[in-house]
């Protein structure tokens, strides 16, 4: 199938929760390949980025020699070319492909974006009026959340989890769902899937097709001990070390990449706002989660 976010045209074997795309020569091409073991050894090749278990086994790792190669151990390879743009997947025999699509709609796409030079948030994010909205922050701070509730009250998902944002500072439309976690399942009314990392898969009423300016950056703080939503807009220092601190990549260790996505962050804090809004504990939440997306849109 193709598909087309990100600003990218991906034909994909693989069934992803993107929107679908037109024919035309691809971005992004991944194939199904035969199962093979996928062991706990990292590949051949420098080491771009690698999250280990407490028990020290590889959780995945990023490595680069002739080509690229994100692996999973006893799940998934994906091996690419030089530019991670014409990927093979080998499942690890018996492993459980539901995980493939959840992988390759984030973190794989994440990575192909950064080794093209492009900037990716850990982010969320909603239309209002003419502009996005992105709820960035680390995994459990409520992204998915506060996207699905502002979804449901009308203002249509640009993408979760992931967003890429161009030079020019346009937020481009991904994912075509949200996915909550079990704490936050009411908010999908009895609606949506159960995905193969035990989430919940939702798709909004309404979905952004095309890029919108980038209003603000919004880093939620739920709390159980407020009542109202407020609002702190950070210095463009303390901007840039924030956003700094919530990568869609953990573990990233590749000098050239960090350096680039530093100077992209450091522009991007120069000309959006981006603001720490502590909000009350949810679901359900008060009107003022609509308001906050307001007021930053006006302001």
């Amino acid at each position: 199938m193709i598909y087309a976010a990100h600003g990218l045209l991906i034909d994909s074997d693989v069934p992803l929760p993107l929107p679908p795309g037109t024919a035309g020569r691809p971005d992004l091409v991944l194939y199904r390949a035969e199962p093979r073991e996928v062991p706990h050894e990292r590949p051949p090749g420098d080491r771009l980025a690698e999250i280990a278990r407490p028990d020290r086994t590889i959780f995945y790792t990023l490595t680069r020699s002739d080509g690229v190669v994100l692996r999973y151990p006893r799940l998934c390879d994906f091996v690419g070319d030089e530019r991670f743009a014409h990927i093979a997947v080998h499942p690890h025999p018996g492993a459980d492909e539901g995980l493939l699509p959840v992988l390759i709609a984030g973190a794989l796409l994440a990575i192909h974006l950064m080794l093209r030079d492009g900037l990716v948030l850990h982010a969320s994010a909603v239309q209002a009026g003419a502009e996005a909205v992105a709820f960035v922050g680390r995994s459990g701070m409520g992204k998915s959340t506060l996207a699905t509730a502002l979804s449901a009250e009308g203002y249509p998902l640009v993408t979760d989890d992931l967003l890429r944002v161009d030079r020019e500072l346009l937020a481009y439309p991904g994912a075509t769902e949200t996915r909550l976690r079990p704490s936050a399942r009411a908010l999908a009314d009895g609606a949506g899937y159960e995905t193969a990392d035990g989430r919940l898969a939702v798709r909004p009423r309404s979905l952004v097709s095309c890029p919108l300016p980038l209003a603000a950056c919004v880093i939620p703080q739920p709390s159980r001990d407020v009542t109202e939503v407020s609002t702190r807009r950070l210095r463009p220092v303390e901007a840039l070390v924030r956003l700094s601190s919530y990568p869609r990549v953990l573990g990233w260790t590749d000098p050239t990449t960090m350096a680039t996505t530093f100077q992209l962050l450091g522009d991007l804090v120069e000309r959006v706002p981006v603001i720490e809004a502590t909000i009350p504990w949810g679901p359900p939440f008060t009107t003022g989660i609509n308001r906050l997306v307001d007021e930053v849109v006006s302001n």
